[in-house]
């Protein structure tokens, strides 16, 4: 069942949008969005004191998400 917001709303807008954001790609990204929308953190020196992450790691990460994605609409 889709999610129905007021897009007239823009705190209901931002809330979904970091929900989805949060689901789909970590806590760790939602931050980063955030803080760059929010006015707060600096995302350039944030970015610097997260541990590296491989090719390997980003596509799994790739993959995971798009297979929760097919799980949620039923394509698995």
């Amino acid at each position: 069942m889709a999610t129905v917001i007021d897009v007239g709303n823009p705190i209901e807008v931002r809330e979904a949008v970091l929900r989805v954001v949060n689901e789909q790609l970590g806590p760790d990204v939602a931050q980063a969005f955030m803080g760059q929308y929010a006015g707060t953190g600096d995302f350039t020196a944030e970015k610097y004191d997260r541990p590296p992450r491989d090719f390997e790691e980003i596509t799994a990460r790739v993959k995971e998400a798009g297979e929760r994605l097919r799980a949620r609409r039923g394509l698995t």
